[in-house]
């Protein structure tokens, strides 16, 4: 009797067994939630992009992360990013214990950390993810520990809507952002936003000038870093590279011959850095995306909801390749593009956790342009020569000024010496030719400075016919008193 029970027993326990794996987790109880919650304290230090041989002041600030897999704890990238020091502290613990980036998505705006003493998770609660985003006005709660206490902080709000917009980290890469109506301070960042038990985003950025606006980071770009490291490298996300038109106007639409007027967005420009670089082209309407069709507006139904194109190729892994249907003269036809494009140095986003490269030579310091100069000389641009960078920055590929270059290398900089006395009206000039050598990049004017024709240097800049002309044994006697003047600790970074 006993042994009949305890087989009953056992095949209800493994009945239950079967049916907790099939069912999803019940929603984590508070006491849990706050167990997850984590307050990072960062010191950081920003390079100086204007002295690129020394680095900017440092300063303190803190923010929030919370426990997933693998003893892991998930932030913000923006949080840790320049980050010297890293400190983590649990709630009601008095320790704070250091930790270490472990992997870094400045696209997405996403980090994750590792402690140096794993013991300090042992009886943190894991915080769970949801299967799906919730809908407008459902009610959210944010967590985290925003400025102006030491203690945890709990929110709530509603969801008032998903979409896409620029994420700041990076100042220029899109992707979905979940607003809410929570409160969303410094120090919330990169805490997690539940809703019924279970982390549906990541508290990430607000609007200082609006009221009851705050944003954070959903699900889907959640889900896309985290799969992205399980192969242990951080990849990005994959850009197919093109700008289209929609087909709205009714004679576009006749002009492109479509075989079904209520679908396809036009193709009219093609990056040579893109995924789509040689399997699709100018002109090319897209149909459908790996089976949807595209309507007329570039927009796609996905699980009930209408959504820009792009939304599939978020959800898509570098490495991965997507079918299009196009309609190319006539002929529809699928086309398979892998999402493997190359790094693109012409696309200008914020850069982190990397000194400036530069060169000296005569007093004279170059270096390639980025976004971080570009916002160093912002305030010049009734300047024509910073005029030019900026033009550079935004049409440099579309008008094919990138071609057979790596970069673009400017004059960023004169330490004023005898030597190079009347080089000032070539400053923010983007350098074209050193000693009759074509510069690509910055590792060109390291190699042509290597000799000096007649015993000069020569320098060509874009949009002038004027020279620059140092002396070459002059400049290379001056260097290193002009280094100790200003305090250069070294002639040059050639390392990214």
């Amino acid at each position: 009797m006993r042994r009949q029970a305890y087989r009953r027993l056992a095949g209800a326990a493994r009945a239950a067994a079967a049916l907790a794996l099939a069912l999803p987790a019940l929603p984590a109880p508070a006491r849990d939630i706050r167990s997850a919650v984590v307050k990072i304290f960062v010191t950081q230090q920003r390079e100086d992009y204007q002295l690129p041989w020394q680095s900017g002041p440092m300063q303190g600030g803190t923010g929030s992360g919370f426990v997933i897999a693998q003893r892991r704890i998930l932030t913000n990238a923006h949080l840790v990013s320049d980050a010297r020091f890293i400190q983590v502290q649990r709630e009601d613990d008095a320790r704070r214990v250091r930790a270490c980036v472990d992997f870094i998505g400045h696209d997405c705006d996403l980090a994750t950390l590792t402690v140096d003493d794993p013991s300090f998770l042992d009886d943190a609660s894991m915080v769970r993810f949801a299967a799906d985003l919730p809908q407008p006005n459902d009610e959210v709660t944010v967590v985290g520990y925003p400025l102006g206490g030491n203690r945890l902080s709990v929110t709530r709000g509603v969801v008032s809507r998903i979409d896409y917009s620029t994420y700041a980290h990076s100042g220029i890469d899109q992707h979905l952002v979940m607003q809410v109506d929570a409160a969303i301070n410094p120090g919330n960042s990169g805490g997690p936003v539940f809703f019924k038990g279970y982390v549906v985003g990541v508290a990430f950025q607000g609007l200082s000038w609006a009221q009851n606006i705050g944003y954070a980071i959903p699900l889907p770009v959640v889900q896309h870093f985290l799969r992205d490291i399980e192969d242990g490298r951080y990849h990005g996300y994959p850009e197919l590279g093109i700008q289209f038109l929609d087909t709205r106007n009714a004679a576009f639409k006749r002009s492109l011959q479509l075989p079904d007027p209520r679908h396809g967005v036009a193709v009219s420009y093609v990056d040579p850095f893109g995924a789509a670089l040689g399997r699709l082209q100018g002109g090319d309407a897209l149909l459908a995306i790996d089976g949807r069709p595209i309507a007329e507006d570039g927009t796609v139904k996905l699980n009930g909801d209408t959504v820009l194109f792009a939304e599939l190729l978020e959800r898509k892994q570098w490495g991965e390749a997507v079918v299009i249907d196009v309609w190319r003269q006539g002929v529809r036809q699928a086309v398979a593009v892998p999402l493997t494009n190359p790094p693109d140095p012409f696309v200008y986003r914020n850069l982190y956790d990397q000194r400036p490269r530069y060169l000296i030579v005569g007093g004279l310091v170059f270096s390639p342009l980025t976004r971080e100069y570009l916002r160093t000389v912002e305030r010049q641009q009734s300047d024509p020569d910073v005029q030019q960078l900026f033009y550079y920055s935004e049409y440099a590929k579309p008008d094919g000024w990138h071609r057979d270059r790596d970069e673009f290398v400017v004059l960023i900089r004169r330490l004023a010496h005898p030597v190079n006395t009347y080089a000032d009206d070539f400053l923010n000039g983007i350098v074209e030719e050193v000693n009759g050598r074509r510069v690509r990049g910055l590792q060109d004017v390291r190699r042509a400075l290597q000799s000096a024709p007649d015993g000069f240097h020569v320098f060509r800049f874009a949009g002038t016919e004027d020279l620059l002309v140092l002396d070459a044994a002059e400049a290379a006697a001056a260097d290193p008193r002009i280094r100790a003047a200003y305090g250069v600790s070294a002639a040059e970074n050639l390392k990214e």
